[in-house]
């Protein structure tokens, strides 16, 4: 089954008739204006989030509200909260951030540091004697020998 797209108010908004008077012309705020010519409110969406634009659009009044509406390209009607092709990418890279980064470690630092012991190559013998001999010339270059001596 082919599932039915959803319908949202804000999106099927359609103004027939837009007013002839500018929005600079108008008095108020930049959410909502009075315009004297046809005494109604006018509404700016782009300024509304989408909540609140839905919520004006649902109020039982007599009259239905007046919109200045923009639409994005793919026709949507946009809101303040409305998110911008940059938020979209960073919200989209935000959440896959964890699997790219184990990638990219796992694709640039593949046998960097990595010990021989988890590599599969066999350790070195080492001789008791060898090993203090070893310990021997460690102490001596760090001063450790004399420090020792009277």
């Amino acid at each position: 089954m082919i599932p039915l797209p959803a319908l949202d108010a804000l999106d099927s908004v359609c103004i027939p008739v837009p007013c002839e008077v500018p929005w600079d012309d108008m008095h108020g705020d930049a959410r909502t204006r009075h315009c004297d010519q046809c005494k109604q409110n006018v509404h700016d969406v782009s300024e509304l989030s989408r909540a609140e634009a839905l919520a004006l659009l649902g109020a039982a009044d007599t009259k239905p509200p007046c919109l200045r509406v923009y639409r994005r390209p793919d026709g949507r009607v946009m809101t303040a909260d409305c998110a911008t092709r940059r938020e979209r990418a960073w919200k989209w890279l935000h959440g896959r951030a964890p699997r790219l980064a184990r990638l990219f470690a796992l694709v640039f630092f593949a046998g960097c540091g990595v010990p021989s012991c988890i590599r599969g190559e066999p350790l070195p013998y080492i001789s008791d004697a060898e090993r203090a001999v070893t310990n021997a010339s460690v102490a001596i270059t760090t001063g450790a020998a004399d420090a020792a001596k009277p």
